[in-house]
């Protein structure tokens, strides 16, 4: 099923995620490459979340502020 996955890419995806959310799933890039392609993906769309998460709440807070 994910057998046409760059599963070293997608490491490295998530990686450049993990590194800019504060509230990342995995802290440790070393356990990274042990898990399995659906894993990841699944690590991926949750980190995708958060920093979708993180990017609206700081559009409303910049909003707030430039109210005042």
């Amino acid at each position: 099923m994910h057998e046409n996955i760059d599963k070293q890419g997608l490491i490295e995806e998530i990686e450049r995620l993990i590194e800019s959310d504060p509230n990342a799933p995995i802290s440790s890039f070393s356990v990274i490459s042990f898990l399995e392609v659906s894993d990841l993906l699944a690590i991926k769309e949750s980190l995708l979340k958060s920093k979708e998460n993180r990017s609206a709440e700081n559009e409303k807070w910049f909003d707030a502020l430039c109210q005042k």
